[in-house]
C-alpha cells in the first residue's frame, strides 16, 4: 500500500499525541520543517516546533516539502492532529503504527482526491476529522464513541484488531478505481457516520427526541416501552447516546437501555436490530415480563 496517507487522529492530550508522531519519523530522522505556520500566519522553523508553540494554544502546522504535501499540525481546540506522510509498509505495519500513538478516534482521508468533487454527501466524524476515505480506527477509550463495541463486528466493512485495544476499519479494497472504490465504500461510511442508520456517536451529541422512559434503579437500566410501531434507527442511537451520555444524571446511573414491546412479535423483529446497538430487548409473554436477547448475535444480525 505505497503511497500518501493523510490521517486526522483525536485523542486527549494534542501535543503528546503530536510528539508521539514526530517520534515515528514519518518524514525522515530527525527532520526539520521547511515552514512552520501559527493559526495560518509564518512562524520560525526548528526542529523543536512543537515544543516551542505547544503553549500558544493555537493551531500550529508544520510542512515538510515546499509543497505542502508532508505535515503535521497540532489542533488544540479540537484535540486532533492530521499528519500526511509517504508510507511504503503494508497494512499490518501501519496498524502497528497506529497501536503505539495516544490516539481515541482516527480517520484517514479518501485515497482519490476526486471524491471531493463528484462525492459530496460522504458522512464522517466531525469535528477537524477528514470525511470517511478509506478507513478509520478506534483505540482505548475511543471506543466509547460508538454505539456499542458489537458495532463493529456486525458493518459492511474489514475489521482488524492491534495492540493496545486497537479496532481498525478497512471500508473498500485499495486496488479498486474511485468509483468502484466509493461505490464499496459507500454504505459502509453511512453506517459508521453521523447518520441515523450510523453507529458513531459524535462528543457533542444532538438527540432527535427527549429520551423519556421508566428508571429501574434496581438494575440501573432506563426501559422504554414500545406499543405497535418499529423503532427507528435514530431512535437506538440515541439511546445509545443517552447511555454515553448518563442523561438522567449521576443520581439515576444508567447501565443500559431497554426497549420493552408489549407485542412479542413485535420485540422478536427488533431483537437483531437492536442486539447490534448493545441495547436489551423485552417483552410481556404470559404476563410475565421476559428479556430476549443475550450476548449471542442472533440470528439476522449484520448491516
Amino acid at each position: 500500500m505505497q503511497g500518501m496517507i493523510a490521517m486526522a487522529l483525536e485523542g486527549k492530550d494534542v501535543v503528546s499525541l503530536a510528539e508521539s508522531v514526530r517520534e515515528r519519523h514519518l518524514w525522515g530522522p530527525g527532520a526539520t520543517p521547511e515552514n512552520v505556520e501559527v493559526d495560518s500566519l509564518p512562524a520560525k522553523a526548528s526542529e523543536r516546533w512543537i515544543e516551542q508553540y505547544a503553549d500558544t494554544g493555537k493551531r500550529v502546522s508544520a510542512y515538510f516539502d515546499e509543497n505542502y504535501e508532508n505535515y503535521l499540525i497540532m489542533h488544540p481546540a479540537a484535540k486532533t492532529v492530521r499528519a500526511s506522510f509517504n508510507f511504503s509498509g503494508d497494512l499490518p505495519k501501519l496498524i502497528e503504527l497506529l497501536s503505539d500513538l495516544p490516539f481515541e478516534v482516527a480517520s484517514f482521508a479518501p485515497r482519490y482526491r476526486v471524491w471531493y468533487n463528484k462525492y459530496r454527501d460522504i458522512p464522517g466524524f466531525g469535528g477537524y476529522h477528514f470525511t470517511h476515505g478509506w478507513a478509520c480506527a478506534f483505540r482505548g477509550d475511543g471506543h466509547a464513541r460508538l454505539a456499542s463495541r458489537r458495532w463493529l463486528d456486525h458493518g459492511p466493512w474489514r475489521l482488524y484488531r492491534g495492540a493496545n485495544d486497537t479496532s481498525f476499519v478497512q471500508f473498500h479494497d485499495l486496488e479498486l478505481d474511485e468509483d468502484l472504490a466509493y461505490a464499496q465504500a459507500k454504505f459502509a461510511h453511512q453506517r459508521m457516520g453521523i447518520t441515523d442508520e450510523g453507529g458513531y456517536l459524535q462528543s457533542d451529541y444532538v438527540y432527535q427526541d427527549d429520551i423519556r422512559g421508566f428508571y429501574n434503579s434496581a438494575r440501573r437500566v432506563l426501559e422504554l416501552v414500545v406499543i405497535g410501531r418499529t423503532v427507528s434507527a435514530r431512535e437506538m442511537r440515541d439511546a445509545c447516546a443517552a447511555r454515553r451520555d448518563q442523561v438522567l444524571g449521576p443520581e439515576q446511573p444508567i447501565d443500559n437501555v431497554a426497549f420493552v414491546f408489549l407485542d412479542p412479535s413485535e420485540a422478536d423483529r427488533h431483537v437483531p436490530r437492536l442486539w447490534p446497538y448493545g441495547l436489551e430487548c423485552w417483552t410481556i409473554i404470559n404476563e410475565v415480563k421476559t428479556r430476549l436477547d443475550s450476548e449471542e448475535p442472533p440470528e439476522g444480525t449484520g448491516a
